[in-house]
């Protein structure tokens, strides 16, 4: 019969652990005692809630060499124990060590992966504060730039009435290049261009207001063409109107 699993490992009780030694409960119970006894540790075996003791595999062998031991030398059961159990002991504290470093190891990587874990969390907390503060300088910048581009403006429109007002004072008139002669015979060339000229403007309005008298005389009637009559006055009437 066995009890139930510690550290994953299967106990047995009393009856169970005696039957497999061939020998008594009670024997067991006096090899149990003095192995307490030698080690020094009241709870060397595992115990249940009602304090009865459990054993492991390695302690069946242990109790086997132990039985073995005094039976074939001429030790007592004490220096049997003790030769046993020296051994026995320091596998046991070194699987002990060892279970002890094991956990410490486990402890150790659960603390490093919190920390890891600490750590992403705070630079993930960092990263949004930047980008934050990123978008919130965005936001300035863009403010400050519009600001500026409507002082621009405005700027423009206050000097615009100035500048017009300036232009007619520093704008020069144009001068036509005018070619100097540089001879007598250029001179008379251009005298004989200009009385051609004028002679031809001349030839034209004549031509222009001899049509318009052409066209005012086919209009007119007989009664336009007779001269009106100015009636004659008295010679007295004159000395009335003076």
């Amino acid at each position: 019969m066995t009890s139930n699993k510690h550290d994953f490992e299967e106990l047995a009780t009393p009856s169970v652990a005696a039957k497999e030694l061939g020998i008594s409960v009670a024997t067991l119970r006096k090899y149990s005692l003095i192995v307490e006894k030698v080690t020094g540790n009241s709870d060397y075996y595992e115990r249940t809630k009602q304090k009865a003791r459990l054993y492991r595999k390695q302690d069946i062998s242990d109790l086997d060499a132990f039985q073995q031991l005094s039976k074939k030398s001429n030790l007592t059961l004490q220096e049997a124990a003790r030769q046993i159990y020296a051994v026995s002991d320091k596998k046991t504290e070194d699987k002990k060590r060892a279970e002890k470093e094991k956990s410490q190891a486990i402890a150790t990587d659960l603390m490093d992966t919190q920390e890891v874990v600490k750590l992403l969390n705070t630079l993930q907390q960092t990263i949004a504060n930047q980008n934050q503060a990123i978008d919130s300088l965005q936001k300035q910048l863009t403010r400050v730039e519009k600001q500026n581009q409507e002082l621009l403006e405005k700027q423009k429109e206050l000097a615009a009435p100035a500048d017009q007002a300036e232009k007619p004072a520093l704008a020069a008139p144009e001068e036509k290049n005018v070619e100097i002669p540089q001879t007598r015979e250029e001179e008379r060339e251009i005298e004989s261009e200009d009385e051609d000229q004028v002679h031809d403007e001349i030839i034209t309005k004549a031509k222009e207001n001899a049509k318009k008298r052409a066209t005012a005389n086919v209009h007119r009637t007989l009664e336009d063409m007779q001269i009106p009559m100015k009636r004659k006055k008295h010679w007295w009437q004159r000395f009335l109107n003076s």
